[in-house]
């Protein structure tokens, strides 16, 4: 016999409304996506500045440099290096990017002429160095000197640019206050910097402040961190100069719908050309 109790209980009555309901919601994120994608005004992104005007234009190959000058040595080994890679079109995938074979000049300027000039090496120094770049043995650059580069190669444009060598950062009446979980000093203004970044090194810890310089006066240093009973710390203090500062420092988003221009440091390339000084101090926490 036919038992309607067994029937119902086998029977899921709430199937075609939970059928019903992700449709509904199906439907409903659906027509958010399309007026996400096509309407007037992205609720999210939005728009930014766009060009006045649309150019077709090959690609022309330039070169691309990333390059800092800073006095110091490892062993004798100096630290300066220049990377040089090469631009390509969004469409083509190469091999690699890496010129290594390039003409690297650096040359030194006194009075905007020209005093000296030195060509670098695709080197590592007898792995010295983890990684190879244009460097020269004999190149150590002097702080509030001004240096240029020049890179050649076939088929590239003549990349250049020049940068002036900050000062070692000078901490104001050589003063530093520590408190509590607390170090505050000041940096002595130099026109030639316009970022620091500060490195406090403990034995179980390293803590770090990026700060740039204000338009006047000194540069207030205000950095927490944690005692850990040592009575010794290393203070490190990376002043950057202009380019390099202005380099790091850029904005870098990629924005949907927005137009944005090339950005670049050097003349006729790519990338940045610039120096660095360090203070290295031994401090009591």
């Amino acid at each position: 016999m036919f038992n309607i109790s067994q029937q119902v209980k086998k029977t899921n009555w709430k199937q075609p409304e939970q059928d019903f309901q992700k449709k509904l919601i199906f439907l409903s994120i659906l027509i958010f996506g399309i007026t996400f994608f096509i309407g007037c005004e992205n609720p999210i992104t939005g728009y930014g500045p766009q060009p006045s005007y649309f150019e077709e234009q090959e690609h022309i190959p330039m070169l691309n440099v990333f390059g800092v000058l800073r006095p110091g040595n490892t062993g004798d080994n100096p630290l300066s290096f220049i990377h040089l890679e090469k631009s390509f079109p969004y469409t083509v995938f190469p091999d690699t990017v890496v010129i290594k074979d390039a003409k690297v000049t650096i040359f030194r300027y006194e009075e905007n002429k020209t005093v000296d000039s030195l060509n670098f090496s695709y080197t590592n120094f007898n792995s010295v160095f983890l990684t190879t770049e244009y460097r020269h043995p004999d190149f150590f650059p002097i702080a509030g000197l001004t240096y240029g580069i020049s890179c050649n190669r076939d088929g590239f444009p003549e990349l250049t640019s020049k940068t002036t060598v900050p000062f070692s950062p000078q901490i104001v009446n050589d003063s530093i206050q520590v408190s509590t979980g607390k170090l505050s000093f000041y940096i002595q203004r130099d026109p030639l910097v316009a970022l620091y970044d500060i490195y406090l090194i403990t034995e179980q810890n390293v803590f770090t402040q990026r700060v740039q310089m204000p338009e006047v006066g000194d540069t207030q240093v205000t950095m927490d961190f944690q005692q850990n009973g040592k009575t010794e710390a290393l203070l490190m203090i990376y002043a950057y100069d202009l380019k390099l500062s202005e380099y790091i420092t850029y904005n870098v988003t990629i924005k949907p719908n927005t137009y944005r221009s090339d950005y670049s440091t050097v003349e006729n390339g790519y990338g940045c050309f610039g120096s660095l000084n360090v203070l290295e101090k031994i401090i009591s926490l």
